[in-house]
């Protein structure tokens, strides 16, 4: 006797059958509205689910791509197939960080997809994981060695690690397999900038102009076209380079509450709070970090690599190891109170989730005597910092302002929550002065646990400053700090 729910089971999978060939030929109207008519007859229906996202994503309606397909995975998280798809959705819509974990589930459950592999590695260097983003693309390149794209971002990534050698090859490969990559132009003109040929870099940028071009890319061409014209001269044309870099990076913008710990309004907060928290009674912590605070464009890298060579010295250079801390104390005035307010054991469990996190982003390297976090835009957080550690030392590294902004404004920086803020020189003057402000104030009150250090002063007596800030460190010379140009080659 057939059993008494078969019509609708055989219904489901002729209608299914019906979705697929409809997506297939790209009729995605027909291939929606199968897959609805299946999830009519069984809500649950993963396969109808994905398909329905598969759909929407194509018809541009991202919010419903991305419902669907959450809503799938929940129903069949090993389906690696969904789960790349996922990642795809998410990424479009903005979901950067829930997009690179979605490639990341996709990668583990089916990792000779050289996609999910590429995918996860672009999405890594976005968040500035560059030895994860290297791992990916070569883990691609293994899997798919003629996959262009991935040998032009191995090749662009290098680039700027000063790996020259390599970075050619891969450049080459990717250009004699897709001519027109983009990306692996961009980086053709950058090797040729770096050889000194300024004319044939300027004939390469001048070119791809005229390419059609992500938001992203064309921002790239015409900020390192401005570069290359100021080289040479021509400032005027120079700086409507600039502008035309930042109109394109405006086109990469996803919405923004304006709330978020790099913002104006919680530059104000600490600003309000300063004098409270950093009055409060300090208590004995065990271990303390250094934090390498400043600005972008101030210095802050020099330095990292100056102490990185030091045996005793482990540097992190910017990941997220105050998030929890952040958005629980950092993004409202009941949250500052509650810092006020909290009990040592509070803070004690802050501390050790702060450290849980230096340890999954150190992935093994050796915790050394000093432990430096480096994340220039902690100015803003050095008041909740000295109330989380209050032995915490801070290095300062200050440029001439005019130089920074203007570096800042000059830069195609990936639009983050920071970086949003370097789309117009006012902006970029004001967000400046509104984060400076709070790390003058602070480190004034807290004068014996600062080192500043300012840029033109290490350009200029590089060993003179580098054994001062290691005498502040509590550190012996080591003249190995000096050859930093190694310990960046060094790092993979």
């Amino acid at each position: 006797m057939p059993h008494p729910d078969a019509p609708r089971q055989a219904e489901i999978h002729r209608l299914m059958n019906l979705a697929s060939a409809a997506y297939g030929r790209g009729d995605h109207a027909a291939a929606a509205a199968a897959a609805t008519q299946v999830l009519a007859l069984h809500a649950d229906q993963p396969d109808a689910l994905h398909l329905l996202g598969l759909c929407c994503m194509a018809a541009g309606d991202l919010p419903q791509a991305v419902a669907s397909m959450v809503r799938a995975a929940m129903l069949k998280p090993a389906d690696p197939r969904l789960q790349h798809n996922l990642g795809i959705a998410l990424a479009d819509s903005g979901a950067r960080r829930e997009a690179r974990e979605a490639f990341a589930r996709a990668a583990t459950l089916d990792p000779r997809n050289p996609e999910s592999q590429f995918n996860l590695a672009v999405l890594g260097e976005e968040a500035g994981a560059i030895e994860e983003a290297e791992a990916g693309y070569r883990r691609c390149l293994a899997l798919a060695p003629d996959h262009a794209a991935a040998a032009a971002c191995l090749a662009s990534l290098l680039e700027q690690r000063s790996e020259l050698e390599e970075a050619r090859h891969w450049c080459d490969a990717a250009l004699q397999r897709v001519p027109a990559d983009a990306v692996a132009r961009l980086t053709r003109a950058q090797l040729r900038f770096r050889a000194g040929e300024l004319e044939p870099a300027v004939a390469e940028l001048e070119n791809l102009r005229d390419a059609a071009l992500t938001p992203r890319n064309r921002a790239l061409v015409a900020g390192r076209l401005g570069g290359l014209y100021d080289r040479l001269g021509r400032s005027k044309e120079a700086w409507q380079m600039f502008l035309e870099a930042k109109t394109a990076l405006k086109e990469t913008l996803v919405p923004d509450s304006g709330m978020g710990p790099y913002s104006f309004p919680v530059a104000a907060r600490s600003a309000r709070y300063l004098e409270r928290l950093l009055s409060t009674p300090r208590e004995a912590v065990a271990e303390s970090p250094v934090f390498l605070v400043g600005f972008p464009r101030s210095g802050t890298t020099l330095l990292d690599q100056i102490l990185s060579g030091h045996p005793e010295v482990t540097v992190l250079e910017e990941q997220d190891t105050l998030q929890d801390f952040l958005a629980r104390y950092a993004l409202t005035d009941a949250g500052m109170e509650a810092l006020l307010a909290a009990a040592p054991a509070e803070l004690a469990a802050d501390r050790q989730r702060y450290w849980q996190r230096v340890d999954a982003y150190l992935a093994g390297r050796p915790r050394r005597r000093v432990f430096v976090d480096k994340l220039p835009l902690n100015t803003l957080f050095i008041p909740q910092l000295r109330r989380l550690f209050p032995a915490a030392r801070f290095v300062f590294a200050l440029r001439d302002p005019r130089d920074v902004v203007l570096s800042c404004f000059m830069q195609s920086f990936v639009l983050n929550e920071a970086m949003r803020h370097f789309l117009t020189l006012e902006e970029t003057a004001d967000f400046y002065a509104a984060v400076m402000e709070v790390g003058r104030r602070s480190l004034a009150a807290v004068p014996d646990a600062v080192f500043t250090l300012r840029y033109e002063d290490l350009l200029e007596d590089t060993e003179g400053r580098a054994r001062a800030l290691l005498v502040f460190l509590g550190l012996g010379w080591d003249g190995v700090v000096l050859d930093f140009q190694a310990t960046a080659r060094g790092r993979r």
